[in-house]
């Protein structure tokens, strides 16, 4: 395929519908039983980690969104057996994380225990963060994330930790000190959260609750 091709195809959305799609072949080689709506819920859920695990090893995090999205389908369709081989290795690892950090809860009523919950306190200072600086430090501890080979609900944890490492911080420092933290000892805040990234690697803990609605009559039959 010419490079113009590859560029018209990357622009109308191939490389992203190429991706959904093996990740949907690979959770339906599962042998679960999940209906539809089942099936492309794991399949988006599974593709957003992908992206990012494919982004890191790709050397894309960097870009910006749509910068990266180009490239990284450039990749895709330049390479695709190379694409498929690194998909395969990384959905075995994804789906022993999937069974490790996430637990569904049944029942609506089912609380979540504190050290899941995002922190309410902390979404005031999280708030007063430039975007930049918020958004530097998310794609970092997703880097650190997958590097530890913590592939699974990667958006969903990197927002716990950062979080947990804000509200560990208030305690300390109390919400001005934080603040006046991220001006001038940002490296503090990165060297907790690469602490607490370690701390998750060395637990066993689900860190994810997805609350499931099932068909009274009908048992749930997916993937634990």
């Amino acid at each position: 395929m010419a490079y113009f091709d590859i560029e018209i195809a990357c622009r109308e959305g191939l490389g992203e519908r190429k991706l959904i799609a093996m990740v949907q072949q690979r959770i339906i080689s599962l042998g679960e039983d999940l209906d539809q709506s089942e099936q492309e819920f794991l399949t988006n859920y599974a593709y957003q980690d992908l992206r990012y695990y494919l982004l890191q090893k790709f050397g894309l995090m960097n870009l910006d969104n749509n910068s990266a999205s180009f490239e990284l389908c450039k990749r895709i369709l330049k390479n695709e057996d190379s694409v498929i081989r690194t998909i395969d290795e990384w959905f075995g690892w994804w789906i022993v994380k999937w069974r490790q950090r996430v637990r569904l809860a049944f029942n609506e009523n089912e609380q979540s225990n504190d050290n899941v919950n995002p922190m309410a306190q902390v979404d005031d200072i999280i708030k007063k963060i430039p975007k930049n600086v918020l958004d530097k430090l998310r794609r970092e501890t997703i880097i650190e994330l997958i590097k530890q080979n913590e592939v699974c609900s990667l958006d969903v944890v990197s927002d716990f930790i950062i979080k947990s490492v804000f509200n560990d911080l208030i305690n300390e420092y109390g919400r001005d000190g934080v603040l006046r933290l991220l001006m001038t000892n940002i490296t503090e805040l990165r060297l907790r959260i690469i602490k607490k990234i370690i701390e998750i690697k060395n637990s066993n803990q689900p860190l994810v609750i997805l609350r499931v609605r099932i068909n009274p009559s009908q048992p749930y039959q997916g993937i634990s």
